[in-house]
């Protein structure tokens, strides 16, 4: 009896299956009227960064995060995502959203202030966590802003895909094992979404304290790279050389966890001279590679909602992966929100198709490639020189890019005729003519724009002025309400949290490092 393919299989599926499960968590600095990064506190007429479902912040405590409810319908999922912006607005004292990912003038270190989340437990642990990131990384990296993008599939899929696949009973270690196949290919192609969607190719010179070989000045205050697709992707965003020694690249849940768990608890020379405390004080959480599993940066993370006070990979290990965490979106600049339908119709099927496609394991040696891959097209992406290895075969970026880009395409014709649309093909076309014109492609397009503007920082500052002139329009009562109720109950949940703590926090440290 012949093998069925996997794409063989999934044209089987019936419409209802091509339903997907969306959120996104954009990122963005509160800065001043001259672009300089906010010293004042979270905003107290948002609530309790701590505890409110959608308004916090992220490193710093001028990097606000919005995070979205999951739903299936696109134009709601972006709508609510207006709504928090121009309820933060409407709550903030002269103060802008900063429009691009790099981040505006930048101050001295010392001087960028770090997230505070009050004085129960779980807020000192947050905010230890990130003092921990100063010393090991400093704070300027804490001002890069990102968009993340968390993605499911339905029940209906599930079922059907379980069924064409032979798998009955229990569906959740088949989930699990396919998100991680889903991730293990979109570690071998996410290079692309930096071709198509970075929008990070110059910073403010302020952003760097020592010169960089792979930068070169634009003007007096603008550093940059002719051919970057994402700065903050690069080796001068999140990178860390502890991390580089883990071989974290996804073949199973088992492992994964395993790997972070062990980095968790493993003593790291560099983090042991910094020390755990300064008298009283935490330094950071403890002196191993990671202090949590969320210091591990990944272009792509598993993800399931966690119990209160749960660990997230506690979480995975006994319940399975739920969904996926997209994380090297850069904000784009042009846009209010930071992304378009567009880019979320196309990441849609970019994850679906990641999916499908047949998901071999991963080697170390790939794995190495896989890194030197990312890391070559954020930094020189649109270089027409410029290759990729991918299989152990050498190939020219615009073959490669057009030949994914017409793969996806084909997905996108069948999805819409599942559907009746024709959104996804548009997308996909979008998509191509980036492909065939790298000066269509955002990173271009903003650097086009900063040497027309004459620096990074007068670019981004503009933009952050017109999308302010965008969220000032205030929301009607009837949608201001209930984000003011959840603000209340924000402040409501934080001090309860407090009021009803037990032990020392010493103890607490210990209980929640163990799990």
């Amino acid at each position: 009896m012949p093998v069925i393919s996997r794409l063989e299989q999934f044209k089987q599926l019936q419409q209802n299956a091509f339903v997907f499960q969306r959120g996104i968590e954009r990122e963005t600095l509160r800065v001043d009227p001259k672009g300089h990064i906010s010293q004042t506190p979270h905003p107290a007429g948002l609530g309790s960064a701590l505890t409110h479902k959608a308004i916090t912040t992220d490193y710093s405590e001028a990097l606000l995060e919005f995070i979205t409810s999951v739903k299936t319908d696109k134009k709601a999922l972006l709508q609510e995502l207006d709504e928090l912006h121009r309820y933060s607005f409407s709550k903030m004292d002269n103060e802008m959203f900063w429009a691009g990912s790099m981040p505006s003038v930048l101050p001295e270190q010392e001087q960028i202030p770090i997230a505070q989340y009050g004085n129960s437990h779980i807020g000192r642990l947050k905010t230890i966590y990130r003092h921990g990131l100063w010393h090991r990384y400093g704070r300027k990296m804490q001002t890069i802003a990102g968009l993340h993008y968390n993605w499911s599939l339905t029940e209906d899929f599930w079922q059907q895909w379980a069924m064409v696949n032979g798998k009955l009973g229990d569906l959740t270690p088949f989930k699990t094992e396919e998100y991680f196949g889903l991730i293990r290919n979109f570690r071998r192609h996410s290079w692309l979404l930096l071709y198509l969607f970075g929008s990070s190719p110059a910073a403010d010179r302020s952003f760097l304290d020592e010169p960089s070989d792979e930068l070169a000045l634009l003007g007096n205050d603008t550093l940059y790279n002719p051919y970057a697709t994402s700065l903050r992707m690069s080796d001068l965003g999140y990178s860390n050389q502890a991390q580089a020694e883990l071989f974290v690249c996804f073949n199973s849940l088992e492992t994964y966890a395993k790997t972070l768990s062990e980095a968790i608890q493993q003593p790291y020379p560099a983090y042991e001279s910094i020390g755990l405390k300064e008298g009283d004080d935490y330094k950071q959480l403890n002196t191993s590679i990671l202090q949590i599993e969320n210091e591990y940066y990944s272009d792509i993370r598993p993800k399931r909602v966690a119990y209160s006070g749960e660990k997230p990979l506690h979480a995975l290990r006994y319940r399975g992966v739920e969904y996926i965490e997209v994380r090297c979106m850069d904000v784009n600049p042009f846009q209010p929100l930071g992304i378009d339908e567009t880019a979320i119709n196309f990441l849609d099927l970019f994850l679906l198709w990641c999916l499908v496609q047949d998901s071999p394991m991963i080697s170390p040696e790939e794995c190495e490639q896989l890194q030197r891959n990312t890391e070559a097209v954020a930094i020189g992406g649109r270089d027409p020189e410029l290759t990729l290895t991918l299989k152990g075969e050498t190939i020219a970026v615009p073959e490669l890019a057009q030949n994914f880009v017409e793969s996806i395409c084909q997905f996108a014709k069948f999805i819409d005729q599942k559907n009746g649309t024709d959104c996804y093909a548009r997308s996909c076309e979008a998509q191509m003519l980036k492909v065939q014109n790298p000066e269509l492609t955002p990173s271009a397009q903003v650097l086009n724009a900063v040497r027309e503007a004459g620096s990074y920082r007068q670019f981004t500052l503009a933009q952050s002025e017109a999308f302010a002139n965008h969220f000032n329009d205030a929301l009607r009562p009837d949608r201001l309400a209930p984000w003011q109720e959840e603000t209340d109950l924000s402040v409501w949940r934080a001090k309860n949290i407090e009021n009803s703590q037990q032990g020392s926090f010493d103890d607490f440290l210990t209980e929640y490092l163990r799990q």
